[in-house]
């Protein structure tokens, strides 16, 4: 044998590997027509900055300096990302086992022995090389490592992905923590109020100007606001553990933050066409991977159909003394070839193959739903931009006027001008008019988080990052 065959079966497999590259995935007619032309929510919202892609660090341009913490404390603590970071490892490593594959495997070998017989020894030395490699004629191999690399560029969209998942809940969780500390703040003051509005109750029951129930409503109203506190205190420390939770810090680290304001997210951002936000979203394009990846096992399944040929080659020399390993007369070498043809086990692969392709269908319906789903979320986070925009006006101006109007009806009822009902009426007129203008100042922002998360949060593709 010469000694050139056995490099001739690396040549071969690397030959192979050049045309591993996976082929893209084309949308089909049905996937194709889910995407409108444009937003049907997108219409009037202002236009003087056009976002086409999320910024990289969103939460930063917020200038809070509490988010910003947290946020920095998930990417580097959260259990859902390092359990993501770990899977891409995964296939990575099954990535890396899929390519060895392709390519033959050798051994190197060396031995020695003394014989001794009717008084006389005799020795030998040997040394030797051996490559083997498989060709599927269907091509297995080269389908697994293809399905295994777009398994791996799937995780790591999907780490990219977690990580936004992670940043837009823990930036939602503060802001619901936030809106919790407002209601708490609101609840505190209507405490105050419905205590004084009682004292003056008690003042002119006690002097027979008004009747015991009005007094007793007077003592209820406070009691409910009192309790309030407490449902309110617990909503906060609901909110508390959630982000001790995403941070992975302790609870007493979250707890001792100071409080704050309800965060603003910076105005006049409006999204490019919706075939342009679904490139960018990292989601999308795992699951368009997954396609590619169940695809390719559809092939490997197909290809137990065929045969595949076998090749073991070895080099080697053999002497009596190590001196004379490599000399002349002194080489071996031999090349086996077999050829497989599968017979009696065509049902094992027929099932094998329909399985497969099942699970083709499946990545499909997963990518349809995706693409569906990054609509939805784009639709209706650009709804709830505009729903909350319009509100706001009107809810600060209703806010201004339940004060105005409850200041006036203590005033009168002191003055014994109006009757406690009107003093009820009015307070609770507004403590709903600052908790409806606090919950639309977190729902603007939740908005805004839920708009970002819809255009991957921050992620680009490589080709858009070179652009930016």
């Amino acid at each position: 044998m010469k000694t050139s065959q056995i490099p001739l079966l690396f040549v071969l497999s690397a030959a192979l590997l050049s045309g591993c590259a996976v082929a893209p995935v084309e949308m089909t007619a049905q996937q194709k027509s889910v995407i409108p032309s444009q937003w049907s929510q997108g219409e009037g919202l202002p236009q003087k900055q056009v976002l086409r892609v999320a910024p990289k660090e969103w939460w930063a341009s917020w200038q809070d300096a509490t988010l910003n913490e947290l946020v920095a404390k998930t990417l580097d603590n959260n259990t859902d990302i390092a359990t993501a970071r770990a899977n891409l490892r995964s296939a990575m490593a099954a990535l890396s086992g899929a390519t060895s594959s392709l390519f033959p495997s050798a051994t190197l070998g060396a031995d020695g022995s003394r014989n001794r017989r009717n008084g006389s020894s005799s020795e030998s030395f040997g040394a030797d090389a051996s490559a083997s490699w498989t060709f599927s004629f269907g091509g297995r191999d080269v389908s697994a490592r293809r399905a295994a690399q777009a398994s791996a560029h799937a995780s790591e969209l999907t780490l990219e992905d977690t990580k936004s998942a992670m940043t837009s809940e823990v930036a939602l969780t503060y802001v619901q923590l936030r809106l919790a500390q407002t209601r708490m703040q609101i609840a505190l003051q209507s405490e105050k109020s419905y205590k004084e509005a009682m004292d003056l109750t008690q003042w002119r029951y006690e002097a027979g100007l008004v009747s015991a129930t009005d007094y007793e409503q007077a003592i209820a109203q406070y009691e409910n606001a009192r309790a309030s506190i407490a449902t309110t205190h617990h909503n906060i420390l609901q909110y508390q553990t959630a982000l001790s939770r995403l941070t992975v810090l302790p609870l007493a680290t979250i707890q001792a933050l100071p409080d704050g304001p309800i965060p603003v997210p910076p105005e006049n951002l409006a999204v490019a066409i919706p075939a342009d936000v679904l490139s960018l979203r990292p989601d999308v394009q795992a699951a368009r991977e997954s396609v590619r990846a169940a695809m390719e096992n559809v092939r490997v399944a197909q290809a137990d159909f065929l045969p595949s040929l076998s090749l073991t080659g070895t080099i080697g020399t053999a002497a009596a003394t190590v001196g004379a390993l490599g000399s002349s007369g002194t080489g071996i070498g031999a090349l086996v070839g077999a050829l497989s043809m599968p017979f009696l086990n065509w049902g094992d692969a027929i099932e094998a193959t329909e399985t497969q392709k099942a699970n083709l269908d499946r990545a499909q319906a997963d990518y349809t739903a995706t693409l569906v789903g990054a609509l939805e979320e784009t639709e209706n986070a650009l709804s709830g931009i505009r729903a909350s925009a319009a509100k706001k006006a009107s809810l600060h101006k209703a806010t201004q006027s339940s004060q105005l109007a409850a200041q006036l009806a203590l005033q009168q009822y002191s003055s014994g001008l109006e009757d406690y009902q009107t003093v009820l009426t009015t307070q609770r007129s507004l403590l709903d008019a600052q908790d409806s203008e606090a919950s639309n100042r977190a729902d603007w922002a939740i908005a805004h988080i839920d708009l970002y998360r819809a255009l991957g949060g921050g992620w680009m593709p490589p080709a858009e990052q070179e652009r930016n």
